[in-house]
């Protein structure tokens, strides 16, 4: 190597570049007038104290040399004039009254509104009418349910009674009561209870079913040995049950469940049947010209015990033999044996022709 190598000559300022403060000798500045134009924006450049300051002061410097110079505002123009400016470049921003404009300075966006105000208005205005419907509701709630006269003080009331009946005038009219005049109770009539089957009676008739026996040996007799009640009689009626016939063509005779039934009369089976409705486990018994007068009887027992009878189509009977046991087959709402008399095939009464004829 050749040359004047002194170390530690520009130490200073290498430490000063790296960010070091180390003082570093101050040389005489030649004056500026001899220095050229990039050592003069150097020397009017402020000393940077770290290493991150020098960049930043190199890059400001070079993009002002390359920058053109930014047009100043004429000497003497006021901060209104330059709004002035603005508006007139950018237009008058429409806003409500009361809103605040913010015109920007130096800047390429539109003005801005905000309308705090108006927004702030309607929720007052929201906040009124939420609270005047809940009045309104809670007054129509007390008009509707508080009679008219609660808030009445009972003046005309406490006068009438203090005037001992004296004419008071009420609502525009006048009532005058006399002094004497005494108060009565209304009297009641008596009431009594009518069972279901009085009103049937008095709907279609009263009848009375009571009867004797008569000749305990004679041709012609009741179906049983005794008197026993009967239920419904011969002719029209309130059907009982669904099914039940409202024309009631025979007498229910009711001595209970599982009595004997017996032949009126002598004759012949003509028909034996146990259907499931209707008359259930029925006989009928042909007498013939019974009466002597040229009419043909039949007689019809309904409604027995099922296997209670043992006859059969074409058996002879005599009078007071057995039929079989009362019951409630078919269409029926209790145990009762259901009996008709046919006179050349017509149902007639059975009640009056046995009362006649035993």
């Amino acid at each position: 190597m050749t040359g004047d190598v002194r170390p530690g000559a520009d130490e200073p300022g290498v430490l000063e570049q790296l960010g070091f403060n180390v003082p570093s000798p101050t040389p005489q500045a030649p004056a500026q007038g001899h220095l050229p134009p990039h050592a003069r924006a150097a020397a009017a450049t402020p000393a940077a104290s770290t290493r991150r300051e020098a960049r930043e002061i190199e890059r400001g410097a070079s993009a002002s040399s390359s920058r053109k110079p930014a047009k100043s505002a004429k000497p003497g123009k006021s901060a209104e004039r330059r709004i002035r400016a603005v508006q007139k470049s950018y237009g008058k921003p429409k806003g409500r009254r009361g809103s605040t404009v913010i015109v920007p300075t130096g800047s390429t966006r539109p003005p801005t509104t905000t309308t705090r105000s108006s927004s702030r208005a309607r929720t007052i205005g929201s906040r009124v009418l939420s609270v005047a419907a809940m009045v309104f509701a809670g007054a129509l709630a007390v008009g509707m349910s508080v009679p008219a006269n609660a808030f009445g003080n009972g003046s005309d009331a406490q006068s009438m009674l203090a005037t001992g009946g004296a004419a008071q005038k009420v609502d525009g009219q006048t009532l005058a009561v006399a002094s004497d005049a005494a108060t009565s109770s209304s009297a009641r009539d008596e009431y009594t209870v009518t069972s279901w089957a009085d009103m049937l009676r008095l709907q279609y008739g009263t009848r009375d079913y009571s009867y004797e026996m008569g000749d305990p040996n004679g041709p012609i007799r009741w179906p049983f040995p005794y008197p026993v009640p009967i239920s419904s009689g011969f002719g029209e009626r309130n059907a009982p049950c669904r099914g039940c016939s409202s024309m009631h063509m025979g007498v229910d005779f009711t001595p209970g469940g599982g009595a004997p039934i017996y032949a009126i009369a002598s004759g012949t089976v003509t028909t034996h049947d146990d259907d499931a409705g209707g008359f259930g486990n029925h006989v009928i018994i042909d007498h013939g010209d019974l009466l002597g007068n040229g009419s043909d009887i039949e007689t019809l027992y309904a409604h027995m015990q099922h296997g209670s009878v043992a006859l059969k189509v074409g058996d002879h009977i005599e009078v007071g033999d057995f039929i079989g046991l009362v019951g409630m087959t078919g269409t029926a709402t209790g145990n009762h044996l259901h009996f008709e008399v046919h006179v050349n095939g017509v149902q007639i009464d059975p009640f009056a022709w046995l009362q006649k004829n035993t």
